[in-house]
């Protein structure tokens, strides 16, 4: 098996993260130039990367998700605010932001693409990931997630589409038994 089957293969969501072991600059840096190599909808390369290494900024973006969540009309989703443990990014020491502009064709497609190449050059480096989506779906337009949105410098008017936790597992992610029959042949 070739390197790069290898860390498809071995890409895990991890929700546990080491909080104290940081994540290094050329390490962000590297995952960031993946992103940023990521297709786009006629090259428009509309996004924006913003990313979030101060704790203190962390848990200000954390209190306010909560909140809004807190006052959602679904329960499901207000019973995980009332946990007082509940952190959307599993106290990552980083977390990557992935917000695009309205010039974007596809910006929901496009992100993705820019969050799976994150998750599997994060994954080539040791680090583990989580697909983050508590920012996108309309809360990164409330107006108080949108004020610490601005203040971490996501662009005026850029929609948050999801974003990347992104650390080290604290402990192993068991390998999850993949669905079958979700393939077939039309030859």
């Amino acid at each position: 098996m070739n390197a790069v089957m290898k860390v498809l293969l071995e890409r895990r969501s991890v929700r546990s993260y080491d909080s104290e072991k940081k994540v290094s600059e050329s390490d962000l840096m590297n995952v960031l130039k993946a992103a940023a190599y990521a297709p786009s909808a006629m090259n428009k390369q509309a996004w924006h990367f913003t990313v979030v290494t101060n704790r203190e900024k962390l848990l200000a973006l954390n209190a306010a998700v909560k909140k809004t969540m807190a006052e959602s009309d679904v329960e499901r989703i207000r019973s995980r605010s009332a946990d007082g443990t509940y952190n959307f990014y599993y106290n990552a020491p980083a977390l990557i932001i992935v917000s695009c502009s309205d010039e974007a064709l596809f910006p929901r497609e496009d992100a993705a693409c820019a969050l799976e190449n994150i998750f599997i050059a994060a994954t080539s480096l040791g680090l583990g990931t989580c697909w983050i989506n508590q920012l996108g779906n309309g809360t990164s337009e409330l107006p108080p997630v949108r004020a610490l949105l601005d203040e971490l410098g996501v662009p005026a008017g850029n929609k948050v589409y999801g974003c990347a936790a992104i650390g080290y597992a604290d402990k192993t992610s068991p390998v999850k038994e993949r669905a079958s029959g979700v393939v077939n042949f039309v030859r």
